[in-house]
């Protein structure tokens, strides 16, 4: 009989060989609903933090980029601005160069003046790495006008629906990298199962790799929401320890809990 329900889960999946046992022998669904539900909660706290990252963004460290924009007029293909040329846009801490416009033709590419854009006549080049770089024509652009205020409004309707557009894109993308994830381990988990030598069908131990993820998935959130620089390799610690939780909860259904145990009596000889 179903002793846990999926409120015990987040709490429960950490430490409790009772719950491992009751998911893979009496809970019928694959528990991918919840695993939706999951993403979605853990979602909330980091949408909010990259909101609020964005705002003080646009609102303190924008400003001293997007003011040194200039007024940039394209009529009939035909880049032009009215201040001499080449001229920067820089990072104001380090003095770095992150664009130049230079109509005149004097600068061939960003790697010549050491920068990311480059705003030629009639195209934008856009450095991506030191040896491979971007092109998009504008010679079919008839008429547009571009300034520091207009890049200012842009930022701050990006503001507004940011998190509206981020959020379903990022809940979306990781439920399928999940449910990838729970398949995969799944089929590890085949091989937990006979070295356990336990029988388990592929939707138990779909359940068991679902609530085996949980912990990891929880304390990644916490991580992310303090702000905790993890190094590069932490993912391969996840992994091995989600795989870990995996094996316990495979171990746990070869387990009979005390109180399943059957309790044998020595016969009475009668006198």
């Amino acid at each position: 009989m179903k002793k846990f329900s999926i409120i015990h889960l987040p709490v429960l999946s950490f430490f409790s060989k009772d719950l491992y046992r009751d998911v893979g022998l009496h809970w019928n669904r694959i528990c991918f609903g919840y695993l939706l539900l999951l993403l979605a909660i853990c979602w909330i706290p980091m949408m909010v933090r990259i909101n609020t990252g964005f705002a003080e963004f646009v609102k303190n460290e924008a400003p001293r980029v997007v003011d040194q924009v200039p007024e940039i007029t394209i009529t009939d293909g035909q880049v032009s601005i009215k201040e001499p040329q080449p001229y920067f846009i820089r990072e104001p801490d380090s003095n770095e160069i992150i664009a130049v416009i230079d109509i005149t033709g004097s600068i061939k590419s960003p790697a010549d003046a050491n920068a990311f854009f480059l705003l030629t006549d009639n195209s934008m080049i856009i450095r991506q790495t030191d040896f491979k770089t971007q092109t998009i024509d504008l010679s079919q652009v008839k008429s547009f006008t571009m300034d520091s205020a207009t890049i200012t409004s842009w930022m701050h309707t990006a503001k507004k629906f940011l998190v509206i557009i981020l959020y379903p894109l990022a809940l979306l993308s990781s439920y399928v990298y999940r449910i990838i994830q729970a398949l995969i381990f799944a089929a590890v988990g085949l091989l937990f199962a006979s070295l356990c030598k336990v029988s388990l069908s592929y939707g138990a131990l779909l359940r068991l790799a679902v609530v085996a993820m949980t912990p990891c998935m929880i304390v990644k959130t916490v991580f992310g929401l303090a702000g905790v620089h993890l190094p590069c390799g932490v993912g391969l610690v996840y992994l091995l320890v989600a795989l870990a939780y995996l094996y316990f909860g495979v171990y746990a259904c070869s387990q009979t809990p005390p109180t399943e145990q059957v309790l044998q009596f020595p016969e009475q000889t009668q006198i």
